[in-house]
C-alpha cells in the first residue's frame, strides 16, 4: 500500500546524535534503536523520549549522544508524506509512544540490538515504517491535483537547471502567483523551498549512492558553490554536510541504499 521503497525516502541510523536547531520542509520520524534520549521540539523540552514524528517547518533539537536513533525523511508530496501529514493533523508532532505500544517499540529495539548487518537494519527500518502507517488508515484518498502533477514532474525533469515559475505557469495555465498558491495547498510548503529540499536531497544521494565527489554533487543539482551549500545544509539538517556525507562509523545510510 505504501511505496517505502521511493526515492521520497531518506533513512539512516545514527550514533551518538548532537543536532543543533533547524526544521525542514520534509516530515521526519526519528526513532531511538536503543534507550530514550532528550530533545526540544518548537520550544519544548522532552526528556527521556523514545522517538517522535515531527511536522514540516517545525524546529527542533536533539541530544541523543548516549544512543542510537532511526531516522527518516519523508517527501512532503509522497503518499507516505500524505499519510504523515494525516496522522500529524495539524499538530507539531506526535510522540512515538501515542503510536506504537510499548511491546512494539521493544520489538523494535530488539529486533536492531540483534541486528549484524546493513542489509537486516535496512529491513527492519522498513518493516517499522510500514507499522506506523498501517496504524492509521487514511481518512481521505490521496488526490493531487493533476496540475500538481505537471508540476512536480516538471521539477523532477529540470532540477538541474534554474527554474522560474513563468515557465511553469505556462505549464500549467496559471499565474506564477496561483502556482505558488497551488503549490502550497498541495504540499504544505513554498515552492522556492520544495526545490532547495530536492537539490539538497540529490547531491545526499549521488555523494552516498552513486559515489559522485561531494563538491561535484553540489555543483551539478544548482548549487552555485559548496559554502552556500554548506550554510543551507547545516539549516536543512542540524549538522554538517562533511558529518552527515563521510558515512563514518557513527552514520549507516540505509536509504539510499549503498
Amino acid at each position: 500500500m505504501y511505496d517505502i521503497n521511493s526515492n521520497n525516502i531518506i533513512a539512516f541510523t545514527a550514533l551518538h546524535a548532537v543536532v543543533d536547531i533547524h526544521y525542514h520542509m520534509c516530515f521526519q520520524i526519528v526513532v531511538s534503536t536503543r534507550t530514550p534520549f532528550d530533545c526540544t521540539i518548537d520550544g519544548q523540552t522532552h526528556s527521556r523520549i523514545k522517538g517522535f514524528l515531527i511536522n514540516q517547518k517545525i524546529s527542533h533539537l536533539c541530544q541523543a549522544q548516549d544512543t542510537e536513533v532511526l531516522v527518516f525523511f519523508i517527501d512532503a508530496e509522497s503518499l507516505v508524506g500524505w499519510q504523515i501529514r494525516e496522522m500529524l493533523a495539524g499538530q507539531p508532532f506526535l510522540d512515538i509512544e501515542s503510536i506504537l505500544t510499548p511491546q512494539q517499540l521493544a520489538d523494535f529495539v530488539s529486533s536492531c540490538a540483534k541486528a549484524d548487518s546493513v542489509d537486516e537494519m535496512q529491513k527492519i527500518s522498513d518493516n517499522l515504517l510500514e507499522l506506523i502507517l498501517s496504524l492509521r488508515a487514511l481518512k481521505n484518498e490521496r488526490v493531487m491535483d493533476e496540475r500538481m502533477v505537471k508540476i512536480l514532474e516538471y521539477v523532477e525533469a529540470n532540477r538541474y537547471d534554474p527554474i522560474i515559475l513563468e515557465d511553469i505557469g505556462r505549464l500549467v495555465f496559471l499565474s506564477p502567483e496561483r502556482v505558488r498558491h497551488l503549490f502550497v495547498q498541495e504540499t504544505g510548503i513554498p515552492f522556492s523551498q520544495y526545490l532547495l529540499w530536492k537539490r539538497i536531497k540529490a547531491v545526499l544521494t549521488h555523494v552516498i549512492g552513486k559515489k559522485v565527489p561531494m563538491i561535484d554533487a553540489i555543483l551539478e543539482n544548482g548549487f552555485s558553490d559548496q559554502p552556500h551549500f554548506t550554510h543551507l545544509f547545516k539549516r536543512t539538517f542540524g549538522v554538517s554536510a562533511k558529518l552527515l556525507l563521510k558515512n563514518s562509523r557513527s552514520i549507516q545510510f540505509l536509504k539510499p541504499q549503498l
